[in-house]
């Protein structure tokens, strides 16, 4: 049996399903939630085509064709449609003041910032429009004439007969349209009239100017409504559906010039080799017109570069490529070894056939891109030239990297492919492992089940992308040396290396394949170095993770922790060679976040216990095994320990022959996972996941500095001893024997080695003041880092870096890092093509992501986002309804705002406005309704500083649930209510509720996941805490409210959707019509997106300025003395410290080396007049203080102490004041308010004018008029 044909387009009016037609008497038997339904075949590629459509209709229009007819209880065409308006010349006795603001005026820049007043003002009821829109271009000096046409709907009111025998007016439409040939040879500026007689009479027409620049002509075309404003009816004067189509006279030839093309421009600035670059990889994307007030899409045949027709669009889209890692036989990596198992155990002969041809193809690219640079023009030369020796300084380092593990006469050859080894076994564990975690997850299947299924996808789940491996490769010479020049702490030889790829391209899983070898390398090469240069890479933290935000650090730490599992359970396997110390990872941020102290972390536990609930235990900050997916409970699966001090979390799978390594049957401390910052300083574990700000405690606290390899003692119950640490833990020198415990004494040890990788994700958000600030507190880090090898060489980590959107990075990395920068894959001569990366055109099977504007001339941007967000709410459930599961990436709008005062008002609307119209305008607009019943409400979840840390975890997976066909369509959910209420009315006692075994199992189903809390989201809103580190892999449809600060953050945001190509994403960005900088990127829309990652601003870190040195330069100072010998350390050394000393006047130098070589002299300057400051300032109060000198402020019982530092407060901000956070860089301002109702009391001599209180009267839905999208009317003469 099959699906009645569809003979129109919503057969079905509320969005209800077909179902099988039954024999007669059998229609009434069967209950609707068992009728099957139906849903059309098509795939997410084709429903986000239809999504598009949709919103073209609703809001440009025509909704019903080109001679559409409203319902007779419709109101206009303005109420209507939201874009492509364009409106009479106001008529002055119709209510608008003589000097009404016209939209053009604050399109040109008048200082309007934000939405619109509220109050009753002109501009508020209406009176502000746009009354003309065009396009400029330019053409050939000897063009001397063009065909313009010129199209827009007109809106009338007819009279049409009603079934008792009247008439009645309605709105009709009738299509205009006008092809004139405009001469550019006869006067500069001139006007066309369309629907006047003469060009001075009102009406609609052209204005043309033509001016000659550079021989061409650059021509600017406007559509002009100077029609005049009728006392009634007054849209039959506005022109609707407007559009503008330019071409040559024959309508064929391709005349319309690029606008500053690369290959015709030689001024271009030969000192900026990133521009000049910049230019080269984009010279494929041309801009050949500008639009005013609109959009203006250019048609341009393949291999052209002259357009051949422009058309101006209200709603723009444009379709930005995906960017892929080439794998195949049609790639030039075809057979290149990547999968994880097979390097795992490949010898030296298999890994030279399976790696070399990497190197040899990735250099034979290079050396095509070479031989094109003499077909390039003379001043694009020099910047593809020092590209490719780029390229060739990456290919070399590739080529030593497989030299490094297929040569066995090379130094350290052993070691690293030992290493190798490891890394690829813990890596390919670590893929197998999270991929069992999101089939049990998404699909509730057992350990067992989900682990069939992986093994059974063989290689492919366990394989490197080439990109991924190739970066690895790269970095293991440095790795593997600690005094490999990469390491290097001078400022002309160290390097970072920066991962540049877009957003969900696996940059992550490249930095952990660089983790895995890390751990192993500094484990196999063991003490390093003899006497007080001694170093062990035994134990203590190998690699440092750092982040900018706290959902970045949450959502990544649950990938790291699954790689730690695995390398943990490697270890346990041969702990011959990798030690007894246990691999951990822990998670060091901010007390807001995790607790600071065991103490507090117990105290959390016991509550939870007691409740019964392990929601806000911050203890927890993973919601399942990464080992083996089982749910974790903080108030089942913590457990403290006071004796050692210890928080456990084992997994609860701990019975039969699947039990988990890391449950309490199999493992002896549970998983390798530290939260609490007590014993993240006493185990030191091998992988420390940081926000930047947490960096800020070095100064504050002097046992930190055990994270950076300063050890001297280690108690075997306890972990690693500093006496401020043994103040607070009570660990002694020795513990007798208590329980299973045995009787231990501390031991010295041997200094470990500090971090040996650094790795900094998300770069681009290292700007600002925060970036100035961790580039100046980066010296201090730096200094903790350094170490001497034996050779005498001073080294420090290997830095890597990643990021999807980056602009003037090397002068970023220098200012921050104080190293030279290496871009990985580098792009040569285009953007479309790096080797590892390639773009490739769109399609079904790469559908890229489609970017759709919207600019509402005239509407408040809240009429506005109440408009939209009713359309992809209706659009979604509409689509839902027909297709199933392929619409369901649309069924959840993401919502992304530029601050939270935004956000909360769209909260509000949704809550709301919304709301009430996305229950009924569905059946309206022939459309399904999102919202059954009429107390229903959207469900909606945030993504901002609002949310607790304790619960980002649980919304992140919550956002992962879908939309179920069976339960969610608008049918089942009608069927799902009325079976509820039937199931109710038969339950013999009216309190009592429906019982189970009454209910249908699609209602129990429903029923069960509201009250577990799973209910599919309708709305994400979003902030800026969306743009990283968010992969919710069914988001396709997002709401940018306003452009974003940045071009860096609107690519970041818009790249959390569509990132799995079954899913592809839809982005809307509703541009703010009253801003400049809005308006100028909706008329440049779709060049803008064609080449927004070049339209990346260039980031600003300044750390050696005169204001940053007086905020930051005491911390950064005080980090790097406290914490670079253990007898600085301790609170009360600072009254010991010889500031005079070697050691200090060594630290002082190398501080003032690195701000010349950031800042030239001047940097220099600036902070020795700082730092002698402090040193002044410093042995003044360890002399003239009456107690003894302590870092910070505390009690003791022989002596007072007296503290150096300040936090920042209410005071003038000293020399000695030091922030806790790298965000603190200036003093709060405190706001005192009246008490209780004090602050409404009238003010004395108030202004005349106040805020009227609007009159709300309540409407019944009989009384909504058809069509009226924008609820109560902003128009003159159209209150209900």
């Amino acid at each position: 049996m099959t699906v009645k044909s569809q003979g129109a387009l919503f057969p079905q009016p509320r969005g209800e399903q077909e179902t099988l037609p039954l024999p007669d008497g059998e229609q009434d038997q069967i209950d609707p939630l068992d009728a099957p339904q139906h849903f059309a075949d098509a795939t997410s590629y084709e429903v986000r085509d239809k999504l598009v459509d949709y919103i073209r209709r609703d809001l440009l229009g025509p909704w019903e064709g080109e001679y559409e007819e409203f319902p007779p209880k419709a109101m206009g065409p303005r109420e209507r449609y939201l874009v492509g308006m364009l409106g009479p010349k106001p008529n002055p006795n119709s209510g608008a003041p003589q000097d009404a603001v016209d939209v053009d005026a604050v399109a040109e820049g008048h200082p309007v910032e934000g939405d619109l007043p509220e109050i009753n003002t002109p501009q508020s009821l209406g009176r502000m429009w746009a009354s003309s829109m065009g396009l400029s271009f330019a053409v050939p000096h000897d063009v001397d004439v063009l065909s313009v046409t010129a199209e827009w709907g007109q809106y009338s009111k007819v009279p049409i007969p009603t079934d008792d025998g009247r008439t009645r007016s309605v709105w009709r439409r009738a299509p205009v349209s006008f092809q004139k040939d405009i001469r550019l040879d006869d006067h500069p500026s001139f006007r066309v009239p369309l629907t006047a007689d003469t060009p001075d009479e009102p009406g609609v027409h052209l204005a043309v100017e033509v001016r000659p620049r550079d021989g061409r002509r650059v021509v600017e075309i406007a559509l002009v409504n100077a029609q005049e404003e009728p006392q009634t009816a007054t849209d039959t004067a506005w022109l609707f559906q407007t559009r503008l189509t330019v071409t040559a006279l024959d309508g064929a030839a391709a005349i319309f010039l690029p606008i500053d093309d690369p290959l015709d421009d030689p001024h271009v600035d030969d000192a900026d080799l990133e521009d000049a670059h910049l230019r080269l990889l984009y010279r494929g994307h041309l801009r050949y017109a500008n639009g005013r007030n609109v959009a203006v899409h250019a048609h341009v045949r393949d291999g052209q570069r002259r357009a051949y027709k422009l058309e101006t669009t209200w709603l723009p889209t444009y379709d930005v490529p995906a960017t892929v890692a080439p794998v195949g036989a049609d790639s030039p990596l075809d057979g290149i070894e990547l999968s994880m198992d097979a390097l795992a155990t490949a010898d030296v002969t298999q890994l030279r056939a399976g790696l070399g041809p990497l190197a040899d193809r990735y250099l034979g690219w290079i050396a095509d891109r070479r031989a094109e640079i003499p077909r390039l023009p003379a001043h694009l030369q020099g910047a593809a030239t020092s590209a490719v020796m780029a390229a060739l300084d990456i290919g070399r380092r590739i080529r030593a990297g497989i030299e490094l593990l297929t040569n066995p006469d090379a130094p350290r050859h052993a070691e690293a492919l030992d290493a190798f080894r490891f890394a690829n076994r813990a890596m390919a564990l670590q893929r197998r492992h999270t991929e069992i975690g999101r089939l049990r997850d998404q699909e509730d299947l057992s350990y067992s089940e989900a682990r069939r299924r992986v093994e059974a996808m063989g290689a492919k789940v366990a394989s490197w992308r080439p990109f991924q491996l190739a970066f690895v490769l790269l970095n293991l010479p440095a790795l593997t040396d600690p005094a490999h020049p990469e390491r290097s702490t001078d400022p002309d030889k160290g390097l970072v290396d920066l991962l540049f790829f877009p957003t969900g391209g696996g940059k992550t899983e490249a930095y952990l394949g660089l983790i895995a070898y890390t751990l192993a390398i500094r484990r196999l090469q063991g003490v390093v170095g003899t006497g007080a240069d001694a170093r062990s890479g035994t134990a203590g933290v190998a690699v440092l993770m750092r982040y900018t935000l706290r959902l970045l650090t949450a959502q990544q730490f649950q990938r790291a922790a699954a790689l730690i599992c695995a390398a943990e359970v490697l270890r346990r396997e041969d702990e011959d060679t990798w030690g007894s110390e246990p691999f951990r990872i822990g998670l060091w941020v901010g007390s807001a976040v995790s607790p600071n102290w065991y103490d507090d972390a117990e105290a959390q536990i016991a509550e939870a216990r007691d409740s019964g609930d392990g929601d806000r235990t911050t203890v927890l900050h993973i919601l399942t095994c990464p080992w083996c997916g089982s749910t974790l409970r903080g108030h089942h699966d913590l457990e403290p320990n006071p004796d050692t001090r210890r928080i456990h979390l084992w997994c609860p799978n701990a019975e039969g022959q699947d039990a988990c390594p890391f449950s309490r049957t199999r493992s002896a401390e549970g998983l390798p996972i530290l939260t609490v910052d007590e014993e993240i300083y006493r185990l030191a574990p091998s992988l420390v996941i940081a926000t930047v700000d947490k960096l800020a405690q070095l100064p504050w606290k002097g046992y930190a500095g055990i994270l950076f390899g300063r050890v001297r003692q280690r108690c075997p119950r306890h972990g690693y001893r500093h006496d401020d640490l043994d103040a607070k833990t009570g660990c002694t020198g020795r513990h007798n024997k208590k329980g299973r415990l045995e009787a231990v004494t501390s031991l010295p040890v041997i200094r470990l080695r500090p971090p040996d990788l650094i790795i900094q994700d998300e770069l681009h958000l290292i700007t600002g003041a925060l970036g100035t600030t961790v580039g100046l507190f980066e010296a201090a880090v730096d200094q903790l880092c350094t170490w001497r090898t034996p050779d005498g060489t001073e080294t420090g980590p290997k830095i890597v870096a990643s990021t999807a959107t980056t602009k003037r990075a090397r002068e970023q990395v220098l200012a921050v890092f104080g190293r030279q920068l290496a871009m990985f894959p580098p792009p040569v001569l285009d953007v479309a093509d790096t080797f590892f990366s390639r773009q490739v055109p769109v399609s079904p099977q790469h559908p890229g992501r489609r970017y759709l504007g919207v600019c509402a001339h005239g509407v408040r941007l809240k009429a506005a986002e109440i408009r939209l967000a009713e359309i992809l709410l209706l659009a979604g459930q509409t689509l839902f309804d027909q297709y199933g599961k392929p619409a369901d990436p649309y069924m959840t709008l993401v919502g992304y705002f530029n601050a939270t005062r935004e956000l909360a008002g769209m909260r509000r609307y949704l809550d709301d406005d919304v709301a009430t119209r996305v229950r009924t305008h569905g059946r309206r607009k022939g459309m399904s309704d999102r919202l059954i019943g009429g107390t229903q409400l959207l469900t909606i979840q945030e993504l901002t500083s609002r949310i607790s840390s304790a619960d980002i975890s649980e919304v992140l997976k919550a956002l992962e649930l879908g939309f179920d066909p069976e339960l969610d369509t608008s049918a089942r959910r009608r069927a799902i209510l009325r079976h509820l209420q039937q199931a109710r009315k038969s339950t013999s006692t009216s309190k009592a509720r429906a019982s189970s075994s009454t209910l249908h199992p699609l209602a129990k189903r429903s029923r069960a996941r509201e009250t577990e809390g799973r209910l599919p989201v309708d709305a994400v809103l979003a902030t800026s805490m969306l743009q990283v580190g968010v992969d919710v892999s069914r988001f396709g449809l997002m709401l940018v409210v306003g452009q974003p600060k940045n071009t860096a953050e609107y690519i970041q945001a818009s790249s959390r959707v569509g990132r799995d190509p079954r899913r592809p994403g839809l982005v809307v960005t509703l541009y703010n019509w009253t801003r400049p900088r809005d308006l100028a990127h909706f008329e440049d829309f779709e060049h803008y997106h064609a080449t927004f990652y070049r339209q990346v601003e260039a980031l600003s870190v300044t750390p050696y300025t005169r204001r940053a040195l007086d905020r930051g330069t005491a911390g950064m100072f005080v980090a790097a003395v406290r914490q670079s010998e253990e007898e600085f350390s301790r609170n009360t050394d600072a009254q010991t410290v010889p500031l005079t000393g070697k050691r200090v006047g060594g630290i002082t130098a190398r501080l003032l080396t690195r701000a010349e070589a950031i800042s030239g002299e001047r940097g220099r300057d600036y902070l020795e007049e700082r730092i002698t400051t402090i040193r002044d300032q410093w042995e003044k109060k360890k002399t003239n203080e009456a107690g003894r000198l302590s870092y910070d402020h505390a009690t003791s019982k022989t002596e007072r102490l007296v503290n150096l530092l300040e936090r920042p407060g209410g005071g003038e901000w000293s020399a000695l004041t030091v922030a806790q956070s790298m965000r603190e860089t200036e003093n709060e301002i405190n706001l005192l308010l009246p008490s209780k109702d004090e602050i409404r009391r009238p003010l004395h001599d108030p202004p005349q004018w106040s805020f009227d209180t609007p009159v709300i009267t309540e409407t019944t839905d009989e009384d909504l008029p058809d069509g009226d999208e924008l609820g109560e009317s902003t128009l003159v003469g159209k209150h209900r």
